[in-house]
């Protein structure tokens, strides 16, 4: 099993990677703070008084975040196009808002919001993943109903403690499930909550190493890693 289109757009707009801004009426193309919790509405942060707040509050916006590869020769997953109409938030709902997005990325800002800081709660109207010359469309409640990813803020730890430590058994486990020799230069590329993918280090095919289940933290992923490692609870798919 592998992510849906849904999971891999809401990993990316969880606000751990940077976030591009494309509001109607602003000249250019801007860097702006921002989270989705976990009501699937992105949020954008943004000072009080400038001039992207005042065209924000037009309502038109595109988010666009780039996937950053977490280790050398990793697939990238794509980027995320999501076009939608922000509403300022204000009392109540913007120290709720605040605090949904603080349990996503904690900034000190967020304590300033009203004060010199201002919410934005962006209500997506289209959502798409561009991966390459593939273009995939995304239902907005798809997006909204969908998990982002909980190995993705620490699958560069990951992957680097993998390849620096096990990649012995890393490259016994992948002969002894693809029946072949192992790609030169073996490495573990990419990692999410149903599987592992290794390949060579630029080079050849990959292979994709699935969990008999789904991990849902960086704990329980110990757990099965050991397992696969010795040659259990993997298939190739």
């Amino acid at each position: 099993m592998r992510p849906t289109a849904a999971e891999v757009a809401r990993t990316l707009a969880s606000g751990r990677l940077e976030g591009t801004a494309h509001v109607r009426g602003y000249p250019a193309r801007v860097k702006v703070r921002h989270a989705t919790p976990a009501d699937g509405h992105p949020l954008v942060l943004a000072a009080l008084g400038t001039e992207l707040t005042a065209r924000l509050e037009t309502g038109s916006m595109v988010l666009s975040v780039d996937d950053l590869p977490p280790v050398p020769c990793s697939p990238t997953r794509g980027r995320l196009w999501l076009t939608g109409t922000a509403h300022l938030l204000d009392d109540t709902a913007a120290r709720a808002a605040a605090d949904a997005y603080a349990q996503v990325r904690p900034l000190g800002d967020l304590l300033d919001v009203g004060r010199g800081q201002v919410l934005f709660r962006i209500v997506p109207t289209e959502v798409r993943m561009a991966n390459g010359r593939q273009l995939i469309e995304v239902d907005p409640a798809d997006f909204r109903a969908a998990d982002p990813d909980p190995l993705a803020a620490d699958e560069g730890r990951l992957l680097t403690d993998l390849n620096d430590h096990h990649l012995p058994q890393l490259t016994e486990l992948v002969e002894r499930v693809s029946g072949r020799a192992a790609p030169q230069e073996c490495r573990a590329l990419r990692l999410d909550r149903y599987g592992l993918t290794v390949g060579g280090n630029g080079r050849g095919p990959r292979l994709r190493l699935g969990f008999e289940r789904p991990v849902a933290s960086v704990c329980e992923l110990t757990h099965l890693m050991h397992a696969l490692l010795a040659g259990g609870g993997v298939s190739t798919r």
